[in-house]
């Protein structure tokens, strides 16, 4: 996979797609209510022909619920909110997700960073949906349970926003969701050390995605511990990984987890990784990870106020990390992790969220 990456150009408003923001105006895109996703793309800016939303899980699992789980409701439900907001942001989770499509034009002052798509290639941009300006012609036919939807329409690329080319070695559907959560794997693997114990709390696509990063950072002597409360879930992570200890638990109940750890004399995590899609697990997080630990908060459901106020109400001095999600790899090592462990690409293949 190549990626574009353009050099940084300060703040002017035509590269950041500032000018963009409706309401407020002039302010980032994905701060902005409102944000302008007709006005022609400018010299800064590539277009893309959109075919396919892949909604982020905590955001697809309220729009799911909130229409009761019916397909034609929810496929409307996600064009009134582009329709009214010009991006794609649950106005509940504040979350969106990512985009594929085919590059349609790109401007003559986007700076060249190494081999780049041609027009008419598969793109991905490396920015969530709530940063991007997107209007939709139609959503769907979708399925309920898989937060990959057919879409047309035109997504704006900003000048100071990169892209991922779309490998044709491996299947679309992986490559999309990889895209979506590979900083889960990029941090972890940046930051497990050798011998070390790495807790993954949720396995969905991000958790699989750590606990396969999280083997290669602590090697064979370390110890990864993935929690989540379906076993069917826990399955998959020991396919991934079949070292890990895995642990049947609700991340919302951080006094069981607890306990639970400490039963099968588990030492406090050196790596918390919280990758959940549901809301309430900052408390787990904290009291599973020792002083000298850090917690790495993947989740867009994560509230940061419990995160910093829980911390204080137990003396916890483990360091509160918010992680980047964009890293210069750029996704590269997630689409390698999944070429060299058959479980992983099949999760990511086969398994919705």
């Amino acid at each position: 996979m190549q990626a574009r990456h353009p050099h940084p150009l300060g703040a002017d408003p035509a590269v950041l797609g500032s000018w963009r923001a409706l309401a407020p105006p002039g302010t980032m895109l994905h701060i902005a209510d409102r944000v302008d996703a007709d006005s022609a793309a400018n010299e800064h800016e590539a277009e893309i022909e959109v075919e396919l939303l892949n909604i982020d899980a905590a955001s697809y699992r309220q729009i799911r619920e909130g229409c009761g789980g019916e397909a034609v409701a929810m496929a409307s439900a996600i064009r009134e909110v582009v329709t009214r907001r010009g991006k794609m942001q649950n106005p509940t989770t504040g979350s969106g997700g990512v985009l594929m499509g085919r590059l349609l034009s790109v401007g003559s002052a986007r700076p060249e960073q190494g081999e780049d798509a041609p027009i008419g290639g598969r793109v991905i941009p490396l920015a969530s949906l709530i940063s991007t300006p997107l209007r939709l012609d139609s959503v769907g036919p979708l399925d309920p349970a898989d937060p990959q939807l057919p879409a047309s329409g035109r997504a704006i690329v900003t000048g100071r926003m990169s892209w991922a080319v779309v490998p044709d070695d491996l299947p679309l559907s992986a490559v999309v969701t990889a895209i979506d959560v590979y900083p889960a794997a990029s941090h972890t693997r940046a930051l497990a050390r050798d011998g070390a114990h790495v807790v993954v709390l949720g396995s969905g696509h991000s958790g699989l995605a750590a606990v396969a990063a999280a083997r290669e950072g602590v090697g064979p002597a370390g110890t990864v511990t993935v929690v989540d409360l379906s076993e069917t879930a826990l399955e998959r992570a020991n396919l991934v990984d079949p070292r890990a200890t895995t642990v049947v638990g609700d991340a919302t109940q951080p006094v069981a987890v607890a306990q639970s750890l400490a039963a099968l004399g588990l030492p406090p995590s050196d790596l918390t990784l919280l990758c959940t899609t549901i809301q309430g697990c900052e408390g787990a997080a904290i009291l599973l990870t020792s002083d000298e630990g850090t917690i790495l908060f993947f989740s867009t459901a994560t509230s940061f106020a419990a995160a910093g106020l829980g911390a204080d109400s137990v003396s916890s001095l483990a360091s509160l990390s918010i992680p980047n999600g964009y890293t210069p790899d750029r996704g590269r090592y997630l689409l390698d992790l999944l070429r060299r462990t058959p479980p992983l690409l099949d999760s990511f293949t086969r398994h919705s969220r």
